[in-house]
């Protein structure tokens, strides 16, 4: 926790109430004090705190917390004056307040691409960690379908698999009240949890197939240049620049091609060459119309493969 003086706080405070909007309130207080007052559990692919008595218990505590506590929107200092920092929302602005909150909820999720890069092992392949996440979601349908104790465990997993369904099908529901943390926290995860398993789908799929992954193909001066002339670039640029000699021309030509396409200066000569060698020659096996260089490229590209 951060202290403050009375100067720090006094400053600090003046630029709270000069704020119009209640958004901008929320981001303020966030920043300085953080909105979220409970340390929540970090994202877990086993979803433990439904599985483990211990780790529902954390989630009770939190909860209990909050209902015991309903100042968590405000900051109080007292020094020779008592300066309130507070973001308890009005009617209108209670949605504002929990869809912040379950932003910063959302901004927590890892970055599953890193997570699942690190994760993966010749033990533990890409498919162990999708058959088990798979696993766990078809635990809480179960739960979810067949358990009517109402019960604080069941209640956490209904809310948790209603952010998971709606993330699935691309439809996620913003709350449109004041909404407890816990509520908020499970929602986030359960979207989270979508957002783990589609990088797991993804990820396991590349890895059947790695040919999809195929490199970038560039092209060469020389076809970038039969690619401008078969789109028709070059003789636009003849057409342009009609009205100069046919050495200014192509010496025009060539600086321009040479910007276009990020060669150096120093490669005109080189570009003039090619640009006489478009005029004069048709490769074999390469029809007219077709990209100087191009197919060939490609050609020599997908035989490579």
């Amino acid at each position: 926790m951060q202290f403050y003086s009375e100067n720090q706080i006094r400053k600090i405070h003046g630029e709270f109430r000069g704020l119009k909007k209640y958004i901008d309130k929320l981001a303020f207080f966030d920043r300085l004090f953080g909105i979220i007052p409970f340390t929540f559990p970090d994202f877990d692919p086993q979803l433990r705190y439904f599985f483990q008595n211990e780790k529902t218990e954390e989630l009770a505590a939190i909860f209990k917390k909050e209902r015991n506590n309903p100042g968590l929107t405000e900051r109080k200092f007292l020094f020779s004056e008592t300066f309130v920092f507070n973001i308890k929302p009005a009617n209108s602005n209670s949605s504002v307040y929990s869809n912040f909150i379950l932003s910063c909820f959302l901004s927590c999720s890892p970055s599953f691409d890193d997570w699942i890069r690190q994760k993966k092992s010749a033990e533990k392949p890409i498919e162990f960690f999708l058959d088990e996440a798979n696993g766990i979601v078809n635990r809480i349908e179960y739960c979810l379908q067949n358990e009517y104790d109402k019960s604080f465990k069941l209640q956490c997993m209904s809310v948790f698999y209603k952010g998971f369904y709606d993330a699935f099908c691309n439809h996620v529901n913003l709350p449109g009240k004041k909404r407890k943390f816990i509520e908020l926290y499970l929602y986030a995860q359960g979207i989270i949890y979508a957002n783990y398993i589609s990088s797991l789908k993804s990820a396991f799929e590349n890895a059947r197939n790695p040919a999809d992954l195929s490199k970038p193909f560039f092209l060469d001066l020389n076809g970038k240049l039969g690619l401008m002339n078969d789109l028709g670039i070059i003789e636009f640029l003849r057409t342009r620049f009609a009205g100069l000699n046919a050495v200014s021309c192509e010496n025009k030509i060539a600086e321009i091609l040479c910007l276009i396409t990020g060669e150096y200066p120093e490669q005109k000569d080189t570009v003039l060459k090619m640009l006489s060698s478009l005029k004069k020659q048709t490769p074999d096996g390469i029809s007219k119309g077709e990209p100087y260089g191009i197919r060939r490229e490609f050609r020599e590209h997908s035989a490579g493969k």
